[in-house]
């Protein structure tokens, strides 16, 4: 799971609210100071008397991005008529090919590119109060597939927020392209849905690209408080239903789609 783009879609949604009850990010491994966004409670875009720690963010998008991704899984396995489990997966640094000699030991895993922190003096003075991932290699993503909004894929934290931003919004972006949308609404549909999707404000892009650049200015690294890349510690596992060990046992253990799955997959003889 790309942390670094719900890190930042994260912000920019929370930034989106209304004026007012806007909160204030701040900074909770560094005596929760304000992230990086001291003109925007001057200003009164921010409300300071609403706090929002950096380490919520990262917490509240896993759970539901994990939540969402596995339900879907689930749900189309049973359309499809097979069987479908969850269960315990691989911690993340040793999937992904964590070069601590902890994990590289056993291999090097998918060969995720780790980047090491930067060490300046102020992470330096922060050690003793900042716990991991902080410290740790963070992994950016898979060269060529799966490269996270952050550097060494972008020059800095704005131009990964600006490219972010283009990818929803752009020409060719995902809410700009019409494409797709007229597969799936009746004819004219996609267009006015197009036109009713909310675009961010310049102020909302500008304060999440300072706070994206407090974070990579004190820690070196983005995220700071979870890792760019994140593995749930779950995965879902399909497989063909054995219909004959139901049969044994339940009187409706299976449903009429699983029933027909090889015939409406495998071919008449039901094949595999």
């Amino acid at each position: 799971m790309d942390l670094t783009r719900q890190y930042i879609n994260g912000l920019m949604f929370v930034l989106s609210h209304r004026d007012g009850p806007r909160p204030t990010p701040i900074d909770d491994w560094n005596f929760y100071r304000v992230a990086g966004v001291k003109k925007w409670v001057k200003s009164g875009f921010l409300d300071r008397s609403l706090p929002l720690p950096l380490g919520f963010l990262g917490t509240f998008r896993i759970h539901v991005e994990a939540e969402l991704l596995v339900q879907n899984l689930l749900l189309t396995i049973q359309t499809m008529g097979l069987g479908g489990w969850v269960h315990a997966a691989f911690p993340g640094p040793l999937l992904l090919g964590d070069p601590d000699p902890t994990y590289s030991r056993f291999g090097k895993g998918l060969g995720f590119r780790y980047e090491e922190p930067r060490a300046g003096l102020l992470r330096k003075l922060l050690k003793p109060i900042t716990p991991l991932p902080a410290w740790r290699p963070n992994p950016v993503g898979l060269d060529g597939l799966l490269e996270g909004y952050c550097p060494p894929y972008y020059p800095s934290m704005s131009a990964a927020v600006d490219a972010l931003v283009e990818h929803k919004y752009g020409k060719s972006g995902v809410y700009s392209e019409t494409s797709d949308l007229k597969k799936v609404f009746h004819p004219g549909k996609g267009e006015v849905f197009l036109e009713e999707v909310p675009h961010y404000s310049p102020e909302v892009i500008e304060c999440t690209r300072d706070i994206c650049n407090y974070i990579w200015d004190t820690y070196g690294r983005f995220p700071a408080h979870v890792d760019a890349m994140f593995v749930p510690g779950i995965w879902v596992q399909a497989h063909h239903t054995d219909l004959g060990y139901y049969d044994s046992l339940f009187e409706h253990g299976y449903s009429g789609t699983q029933a027909r799955h090889d015939e409406l997959w495998h071919g008449a003889g039901g094949a595999r």
